[in-house]
């Protein structure tokens, strides 16, 4: 057995690795023997391979470290795809090994072999491949810069991601070798998260912006929590009338004056929405899961807009922007903040024109909820109100994050996730028990649909699963956006082939992987249901929520469809 994987180990430890995902199989023998004998690390088994991948990057996206993803050679690696593309759009750490046959065999119809190399293209941050090495001529520096670089790439000041390195090895695959006889590193490396970019260009073009601005609207998408940001923003905001958007993945809700602001421009008139076009945009983080606002944004012709991204190419999703700022965000806010250009005036009439409308909002969702009509809109709602202080929420990325977005969020200390790198809802399930093993102590509730949970359904197939995990499904018997998005609603002869219709039992599935499993169809069942949800249990729940699909369906087409004056 090729004793060099033993390096591999090493470097990742020193790096300060914590959790290794790891695939069955025969090729990666090697690979498994350095990693669990390695007891730093906290090693996970997952045998289905989109599963394992999802679930890592579910715990690098709550530590914000690499988190290692093992897999065997051949089309297994295949099947990291999509989550690799999440973290690549996401900016997650993960460090993914492949191991593969010697290159000598390639295309010699060996069995478990295809072309690995360069296997996941420009959805990665870097690719690399080890030699081959004969046991009496291994080259230990090479592999520790390869590895060390990989890393390194990884958590690059530009962005975290994902990185490939392949792994040939040749047979015996299962002699274990002594990690005595395997040299110490000659590298001297940790991680490193790196400091802050002291360089604040375009800060006078801002305060000169901002100074001429009577209408500012600041912008913030998709991001991890962060205390210090939220912090500064809302010294921002509170100094000046100023409008702050937060995605409902943001994780800085707190912080915005507007909440509600996706509902607004989702029910408003056109005419309203003019007035409020913004002088000043200062926009930051990732995607925003609100169309409307998109739109909206991107019919608007703001004087100034300011992007703010450590990326080498500009994100430019309302195609309106003014400047590109290349800079670390919460120094060059601080750095903002700093400049003497405050005052706290008492009349704010562009922030008071938007919360005047988010008040009427409030006041029409809260009464198409007190019809007490069994939706969806209302059932989320109805969760959202009984969510635990300082848990934390995950979403599936169709229809369940859209409830959630237009319903907004109480102000409870949540963190809120969801893959809107890519918007898929592959992983859905994963993801959130990947989160859910890193915080044992917090709880982490999974809001989704049927069709979500079935197609992650294998998410489940491991040999250990989360108690704090409670997860809430709302079961329209499979794809029921289609039914009212603009598009294929119209089309009813196509609506089979883009809705997925389904009469799988959630309570079989519960049944099969040891779940517990509730389900509520009325309000006096859900009040109960959510009780018992949130109580202390053996094992994770799981929350079925089932609707009759044609009340429900008109149910949202009429709270989708409130048009306010």
């Amino acid at each position: 057995m090729q004793n060099y994987v033993y390096t591999i180990a090493k470097v990742c430890q020193q790096f300060g690795v914590e959790n290794v995902v790891i695939c069955p199989g025969s090729r990666s023998a090697p690979l498994v023997y350095a990693f669990t004998e390695n007891k730093s690390f906290n090693c996970h088994s997952v045998i289905d391979e989109r599963s394992a991948a999802f679930m890592a990057l579910g715990m690098a996206q709550q530590t914000l470290k690499p988190v290692v993803l093992i897999s065997t050679s051949g089309t297994a690696c295949l099947n990291f795809f999509p989550a690799i593309a999440e973290a690549f759009y996401q900016k997650i750490p993960l460090l993914v090994l492949t191991a593969d046959r010697p290159p000598s065999l390639l295309n010699q119809q060996d069995g478990q072999m295809i072309m690995q190399k360069n296997v996941f293209g420009k959805h990665v941050k870097g690719s690399h491949e080890l030699l081959c090495f004969e046991e009496d001529k291994i080259d230990y520096f090479l592999i520790e810069q390869i590895v060390f670089q990989a890393l390194d790439e990884s958590m690059l000041e530009q962005g975290f991601g994902p990185v490939h390195i392949n792994v040939p090895l040749r047979e015996p695959l299962y002699n274990k070798t002594s990690q005595a006889l395997v040299p110490e590193l000659i590298k001297n490396n940790e991680i490193k998260i790196r400091n802050a970019n002291n360089q604040f260009p375009l800060i006078e073009e801002l305060k000169e912006a901002w100074k001429a601005s009577e209408k500012r609207l600041i912008l913030i998408g998709q991001m991890p929590p962060s205390e210090e940001l939220a912090e500064t923003l809302q010294y921002i905001c509170q100094q000046e009338d100023v409008v702050v958007f937060s995605d409902i993945v943001s994780n800085q809700q707190a912080t915005s004056n507007v909440p509600l602001f996706d509902a607004i421009i989702q029910f408003h008139s056109e005419e309203i929405l003019q007035e409020l076009v913004p002088d000043l945009i200062i926009s930051f983080g990732g995607p925003f899961v609100s169309k409307a606002m998109k739109n909206w944004l991107k019919a608007s012709s703001p004087k100034y807009h300011f992007r703010i991204q450590l990326e080498d190419t500009l994100i430019n999703t309302y195609q309106n922007v003014t400047h590109f700022i290349k800079a670390d965000l919460l120094s060059y806010l601080s750095t903002f903040r700093a400049i003497r250009i405050f005052n706290n005036p008492n009349e704010k009439p562009y922030g008071n024109a938007w919360q005047k409308l988010n008040a009427n909002v409030k006041l029409a969702i809260t009464k198409f909820h007190h019809t007490q009509i069994w939706c969806e809109p209302t059932v989320v709602k109805n969760l959202i109100n009984n969510l635990p202080r300082n848990s934390q929420l995950q979403i599936g990325s169709s229809s369940s994050v859209r409830w959630v977005s237009w319903n907004g969020l109480n102000q409870n200390e949540l963190s809120v996730y969801c893959n809107r790198g890519t918007s898929g809802i592959d992983g859905t399930i994963s993801t959130a028990i990947g989160a859910a093993k890193i915080l044992p102590e917090k709880t982490v509730t999974l809001l989704c649909g049927d069709l979500s949970l079935f197609y992650d359904q294998n998410g489940f197939w491991q040999q250990e699963l989360p108690v704090n995990l409670k997860i809430v499904v709302l079961n329209n018997h499979g794809g029921n956006i289609f039914n009212w998005i603009d598009g294929p609603s119209q089309h009813p002869e196509q609506l089979p082939y883009f809705t997925t219709k389904n009469n799988l039992s959630i309570e079989l599935l519960a049944k099969q992987y040891g779940l517990i499993y509730q389900k509520c169809e009325n309000f006096e069942e859900l009040n109960n249901s959510l009780l018992n949800l949130y109580t202390p249990q053996t094992a994770p729940i799981i929350l079925d929520i089932v609707f009759d699909e044609t009340s429900n369906l008109n149910a949202i087409k009429a709270f989708k469809g409130m048009k306010l004056a």
